[in-house]
């Protein structure tokens, strides 16, 4: 247990999404890694994999007070630190204001506070010890994103092991006071696109709702789908990075090459590598044409001039490089 929260706890540097996804891919990667491998070694062995996407209903803003104080000191935090966290809590209130007019405060009786240091780490903490719930299902836990992944020859076998053990998982959701959104829940069926899928009456399920199946789902702002292609993901992605060079080429003629450098650092460049560990082995040419548009753009050339030499020279890496 302790092991997995320290584990956790490092992970605290990209917790803070900004308009590109995270601060910080590295840890991000590792889980998708994390996940990846799990998924691959399931299709090397020729079984089904079932990936399941949690989504938490205002997950940050219905944590429990009291669970959370009882599992700080189950870890170990008490006396002198456990009052000062209950103080932290105790006596909150928040307003709403518009316009200039403001509400009556109230009183706030549960949720930790978003966009501080202590609030993911608080979240973490309250959370760690989901995957007691189950000695079958392999957890990913990060932040909200919370997700299981199961693995099985039999397509049968793998959905009703699935639903049984969804039923200890939705159990500990109650007990701790977390609502799963389950219109947002879904999953992924991955396999090899060579094993077909036998006809099956079963469905996946919680409390008796069906979860949706679907070929891909987004997990840490990266499109997974259910071949492990991620063409879901570098089609979403091309479509932005195609919106926003559109946007350098109609200013080009107004900045210089320097500015010009710096805006392609923030409105493409994170696209291209964030996550790029995990799906730039399977990039597709659309991504190495787009690039290549922008360097001539930077460089204030023709479209048809070549740019082998303009990377080089304007200090850009290349799809490739920037995997390696």
């Amino acid at each position: 247990m302790y092991q997995r929260l320290y584990t956790y706890v490092d992970k605290m540097n990209i917790l803070y999404p900004n308009q590109h996804g995270f601060q910080s891919g590295h840890s991000t990667s590792m889980a998708l890694l994390d996940m990846q491998d799990k998924i691959a070694s399931a299709i090397d062995e020729n079984k089904f994999s079932i990936g399941i996407f949690f989504d938490l209903a205002k997950a940050f803003d219905t944590v429990d007070h009291s669970i959370l104080l009882a599992k700080l000191e189950n870890y170990g935090i008490r006396g002198v630190p456990l009052l000062w966290f209950k103080s932290y809590f105790d006596q909150r209130r928040q307003c709403v204001c518009c316009k200039g007019c403001q509400s009556k405060t109230k009183l706030i009786t549960c949720g930790v506070p978003q966009r501080s240091i202590l609030g993911p780490l608080l979240f973490l903490l309250y959370i760690n010890d989901l995957p007691n719930a189950s000695d079958q299902l392999n957890f990913i836990l990060f932040a909200d994103d919370t997700n299981v992944f199961f693995s099985h020859k039999s397509i049968q076998s793998l959905l009703s092991i699935a639903n049984t053990e969804l039923i200890h998982v939705a159990e500990w959701f109650k007990a701790n006071k977390l609502s799963l959104n389950l219109g947002k829940t879904n999953y992924v069926l991955f396999r090899s696109h060579r094993k077909p899928v036998p006809a099956s009456d079963s469905i996946l399920s919680i409390d008796s709702i069906p979860i949706a199946q679907v070929n891909s789902s987004k997990f840490l702002g990266v499109y997974i789908d259910q071949h492990l292609t991620w063409n879901d993901h570098i089609s979403n992605i091309s479509t932005k990075v195609a919106k926003n060079i559109g946007i350098l080429a109609r200013v080009s003629y107004l900045l210089p090459s320097r500015v010009l450098r710096t805006l392609y650092y923030s409105l493409v460049y994170p696209y291209l590598t964030y996550c790029n560990i995990a799906w730039a082995s399977n990039y597709s040419s659309r991504l190495n044409i787009l690039q290549r548009r922008v360097v001539r753009i930077i460089a204030g050339r023709s479209l048809i001039t070549n740019t082998a030499s303009r990377y080089s020279i304007l200090r850009i890496l290349n799809i490739p490089q920037i995997n390696k």
